[in-house]
């Protein structure tokens, strides 16, 4: 089986899975399942990163997701769990980092801070717009455009594609490919919000072209991170696709951004 045809069979039944967990599950058991792919994600993380004693900072880290997914959401927990990540992390890096040690795991640790920051807060804003009028259909159309971005992206660059986005950090983007995949993500997302709610066309568009650069800059800082520790997939998790955080990378600050404008305004 080639890595395309791979890559295809796992993507449909992620895709599959998503579709079941966004629109059939109470929201409950939606809370639980997030929350466990938040823990996965931290687990992948931290041996992504690479950093000692990885057992206890995932201890600590599990509190973190026991006050969001406990909380259901509420705002209040955000920065609660923010301080216990923050202040319990490094307590854990000044308790076990060795001499000679310690500028190696605080670059370790703040990596792994930088990202668990955009996680907890994709997190809390799922659960938010989950509960929220017609919440359920921008997750979908959000999730469906930022997807449509990064197929039409690979496929556009493939056969198009000459000038190099950001060689530095991820040498197979180019320009090209960037600008069908904008164009794929946010007539994808506008597909889906125009049909299913009641919101303007320039209201979508905004969002649209919000959310599809968004998920740019998630997917580019992901690699950058990779390439700072040295790695060229987060993991192994997803057969085809690498690891977890290398599929919700672009989610991670697209759904936040977008989200919060549309809880605002909706």
């Amino acid at each position: 089986m080639n890595e395309l045809s791979l890559r295809i069979i796992t993507a449909s039944i992620l895709f599959a899975g998503a579709v079941g967990w966004l629109f059939y599950l109470p929201p409950f058991w939606f809370d639980i399942v997030l929350g466990l792919i938040a823990v996965a994600a931290t687990v992948e993380l931290l041996r992504m990163v690479d950093i000692g004693h990885r057992t206890v900072y995932g201890l600590v880290a599990m509190l973190v997701w026991v006050l969001l997914v406990g909380g259901h959401g509420a705002w209040v927990m955000l920065p609660a769990a923010w301080i216990v990540l923050m202040v319990g992390w490094l307590f854990l890096l000044i308790v076990y980092a060795k001499d000679g040690e310690l500028e190696t795991e605080f670059r370790k640790l703040a990596y792994a801070q930088w990202m668990m920051v955009w996680l907890t807060l994709f997190v809390l804003v799922m659960m938010q717009l989950h509960a929220h009028v017609d919440g359920i259909v921008f997750i979908a159309g959000a999730c469906a455009g930022v997807w449509a971005a990064d197929i039409a992206a690979y496929f556009t660059g493939k056969a198009w594609g000459r000038k190099k986005l950001c060689p530095v950090v991820s040498p197979g983007k180019t320009r090209e490919g960037l600008a069908g995949g904008v164009l794929a993500g946010v007539v994808m997302a506008m597909t889906v919000w125009l049909l299913w709610t009641d919101i303007s066309f320039g209201f979508a568009l905004l969002l649209g072209i919000v959310l599809v650069f968004c998920a740019v800059l998630g997917d580019l800082a992901e690699s950058t991170l990779k390439r700072a520790v040295g790695v060229k997939n987060s993991g192994n998790m997803l057969p085809g696709h690498g690891g977890l955080l290398d599929r919700i990378d672009a989610l991670l600050p697209a759904i936040p951004a977008t989200g919060l404008i549309w809880m605002l305004f909706i």
